[in-house]
């Protein structure tokens, strides 16, 4: 995600730290935030690059 060796990206702490932020910040807001589809049926992106799903519903 961030590149490894003398390629490792020096600003991945900071996008580490801000996601969190992030995430924490998300879930306090919306407690109840659940995922709106089955997990068998989400589709994960097929990469050797970009792991993940390609979309994820969710519900407040």
């Amino acid at each position: 995600m961030f590149g490894y060796g003398i390629h490792h990206c020096l600003g991945a702490p900071l996008a580490r730290l801000e996601g969190e932020i992030a995430f924490r910040t998300l879930l306090e807001r919306f407690p109840d935030l659940a995922p709106a589809a089955e997990p068998e049926s989400l589709a994960w992106r097929e990469s050797s690059l970009i792991h993940g799903l390609h979309r994820l519903p969710v519900r407040f």
